[in-house]
């Protein structure tokens, strides 16, 4: 009988300890402005134009090149290996504490409805947030197990591995330094280095299994109806790939008409790059690297893309 005293005590001291872990952790993680989703809930953005997507948001796309060029504050919440369900919560988190943006632009190609694990929350980016009932309820339909393991103290942010543990640590130093901002404040996170590929022939490569996503298409019509709810002028784009590797793969392409006729059914401006210099110039095959673009060939695109939206989509007089 004592035995299960003691260990009855152990467990809710146990219990008790991990409640307020998490607790703990809830309060840096919303604190720590590394993270977007945390970032966007504490500093005022005041963009006219949101930049949504994953690499080829984050990475290619400046918001100084799109506030110099059109007059418009903009703001990149684009985040490395995000889905359309991350681009989801992230949008819809930023319409929550946020001014609402004149626009949004999304990055979408055949590859971003490649059939994936549904496992949202391995992006590791909303777990403060639960809270939120969309966020949970995404999480829920997409990451049920971990969603189940969540309602035990602390396992929201063990349940993975040692990657959010260590992101907490670093939140517990950013607090204690008393840090507000994160490296990047326009929220671009440039290349490290202008890595070219070696030959063309290097682009070019078959995908031997690609299965269109039922779930990514959802998410992404789902971004479209919250941006026609909040009265968000939702714009997609492209970023050019090297012709070869189109040629390549068939059913890429097939796909890729599949993009447009949403983008139609909606009435969604898309630009796409697929007939540009960039794309179709062998000689240009050393500005581009595995679908995305390399350092000296990131401003000669959004100028592209500036000048496209300045003549087909922005409606107020812009700056020249």
């Amino acid at each position: 009988m004592l035995m299960w005293k003691k260990l009855t005590i152990v467990i809710l001291i146990s219990m008790s300890f991990l409640f307020f872990a998490e607790k703990g952790s809830d309060y840096l993680m919303k604190q720590y402005p590394k993270l977007k989703s945390s970032y966007i809930s504490q500093a005022d953005q005041k963009a006219d134009i949101l930049i949504i997507g994953a690499c080829e948001a984050e990475m290619m796309m400046s918001p100084k090149m799109f506030d110099s060029a059109t007059g418009y504050k903009t703001y990149n919440l684009g985040e490395v290996g995000t889905r359309f369900a991350d681009n989801y919560l992230f949008l819809h988190q930023y319409l929550k504490y946020q001014k609402h943006p004149k626009y949004v632009l999304l990055h979408i190609s055949p590859e971003s409805f490649y059939h994936v694990e549904n496992k949202l929350l391995t992006t590791y980016k909303h777990e403060a947030f639960l809270s939120d009932s969309v966020v949970y309820d995404v999480g829920k339909e997409l990451d049920p197990e971990y969603i189940s393991f969540s309602k035990i103290p602390f396992l929201k942010y063990s349940f993975y591995n040692t990657f959010t543990l260590y992101k907490i640590i670093d939140a517990a130093g950013y607090s204690f330094l008393n840090k507000k901002y994160p490296p990047s404040i326009d929220g671009f996170s440039s290349p490290l280095s202008s890595d070219t590929v070696n030959s063309p022939e290097s682009l070019v490569y078959k995908v031997q299994h690609y299965q269109w996503s039922a779930i990514e298409e959802k998410y992404f019509k789902k971004i479209v109806s919250l941006c026609a709810d909040n009265n968000i002028q939702l714009i997609l784009y492209k970023l050019p790939t090297y012709k070869g590797y189109y040629d390549a793969n068939a059913e890429l392409r097939k796909y890729g008409d599949k993009i447009v006729q949403l983008a139609s059914q909606y009435k969604l401006p898309y630009f796409t790059y697929d007939t540009s210099a960039l794309t179709t110039d062998y000689k240009n095959f050393f500005l581009l690297s595995n679908n995305l673009l390399s350092l000296k060939a990131i401003p000669t695109f959004n100028n592209m893309l500036i000048q496209d939206l300045k003549d087909n989509v922005f409606k107020q007089k812009l700056n020249k």
